[in-house]
């Protein structure tokens, strides 16, 4: 056996046999709120640069806080800007996980509009299957909620608490990650529109994610990048995915997506970079 053969022989027992720190290391993106004012309903041109720059990032998926399109009460201009939608983030071949936003819902047909061309995970609670869901990936736990339901806006709702409540107990030896579209502390203009209007069922939320320790809330619906720390659980609001701004740019009012390091020993850095791939902030989770 030559020495080049015995050297690659030694390299490969040391790969796949003797275990190392980094194995559960991963990579996510987060993004959302790419809608646009305009007859496709995204901001195509901003979706697009944002795209290119996670694509450079080599994330494993990428999780959506909602407000995908500008939606319309016609099923099939609802249908085909969502087609559309998917069409370009398609492209990217990077796996995504949609949670859904108001734009997403605007008739009593539009939840199973959106089934029918996202298609996410099944395993949610009765009468919202593939709007709310979890999954797991190596050392961590996600989970999409919904907080645009037809005709109970800014409530997460009995049904879908319970089946949380029982997600996140299953899953709370993991790193946990939970994603929907409206904040849980909204700091501008949406604020009494989001999940602060009812404070007694965002309360009960909030102690459910402080009890399994949850260790980041991502939403959108206010367009701009903001975190806040509430009780020991970061709320990250990132929708600079397309949308018209609702702040200046030194209040977080930039175009934006998140890339989220998950380390092995479930700690984990989360980068906030623009449009131009800049790091605009940078914060850790510890374990």
């Amino acid at each position: 056996m030559g020495f080049y053969m015995r050297k690659l022989i030694i390299a490969a027992i040391i790969l796949f046999v003797i275990p190392t720190q980094c194995f559960a290391d991963f990579r996510f993106a987060v993004m959302g709120d790419t809608r646009g004012d305009n007859s496709d309903g995204i901001n195509i041109k901003v979706m697009k640069a944002i795209l290119e720059k996670i694509k450079s990032e080599n994330v494993d998926f990428i999780l959506i806080t909602g407000d995908m399109i500008t939606g319309s009460a016609k099923s099939d201009v609802h249908r085909n800007r969502l087609r559309k939608w998917k069409g370009i983030i398609e492209r990217y071949k990077i796996p995504f996980y949609a949670s859904i936003g108001n734009h997403e819902i605007e008739s009593e047909l539009s939840e199973n509009i959106v089934r029918s061309v996202l298609e996410m995970p099944e395993n949610g609670p009765a009468g919202l299957k593939e709007l709310a869901y979890s999954f797991g990936y190596k050392n961590a736990h996600f989970a999409a909620i919904d907080t645009d339901i037809f005709n109970n806006f800014h409530a997460i709702g009995e049904t879908q608490m319970s089946w949380l409540k029982e997600d996140l107990e299953k899953n709370q030896d993991k790193l946990i990650f939970i994603f929907g579209h409206e904040p849980a502390y909204p700091l501008g203009r949406h604020t009494g529109t989001s999940l602060d209007k009812y404070a007694a069922g965002r309360d009960q939320l909030w102690d459910e994610f402080k009890k399994y320790k949850v260790a980041v809330y991502f939403c959108g619906h206010e367009h701009l990048y903001d975190k806040s720390l509430h009780e020991g659980v970061y709320q990250v609001i990132t929708a600079g995915g397309g949308a018209p701004m609702y702040a200046p740019k030194e209040k977080g009012g930039f175009y934006h997506f998140v890339v989220v390091d998950v380390k092995d020993n479930g700690s984990a850095v989360i980068t906030v970079k623009d449009i131009e791939g800049k790091a605009r902030d940078v914060f850790n989770i510890e374990n």
